[in-house]
């Protein structure tokens, strides 16, 4: 069955627009347990780590520490930690989508 002319694109948008939602919230709660202690301060632990792997911007963390010297610089730390994981689970849904359909393409011919 072929497919309409704006197809491929809403397949995009539709994956784009979940991977970034999925980034935000990863990030959210990234934050939210280092805020609330689940995550040690500093970068030497086993729980940091994981939240490195699951949340690649939260080594920003490391320039604020646990304690911030003001609301405006958490609120720009915690911004920015959210909207780049956003971006960047987004780029990695982009680019998983480009190689799907790679590969759809070479089955089909």
């Amino acid at each position: 069955m072929p497919q309409g002319p704006g197809s491929k694109e809403q397949h995009l948008l539709t994956a784009l627009s979940i991977s970034s939602v999925l980034g935000m919230g990863v990030a959210i709660a990234v934050y939210s347990a280092w805020k609330f202690g689940a995550i040690a301060p500093g970068l030497h632990d086993v729980s940091s780590a994981v939240a490195l792997l699951v949340c690649p911007p939260f080594i920003l963390s490391a320039a604020v520490g646990p304690t911030p010297d003001s609301g405006l610089a958490l609120t720009l730390i915690v911004g920015t930690i959210v909207f780049a994981n956003a971006f960047l689970y987004a780029g990695v849904a982009a680019v998983g989508y480009f190689v799907v359909t790679l590969m759809a393409n070479r089955r089909s011919h």
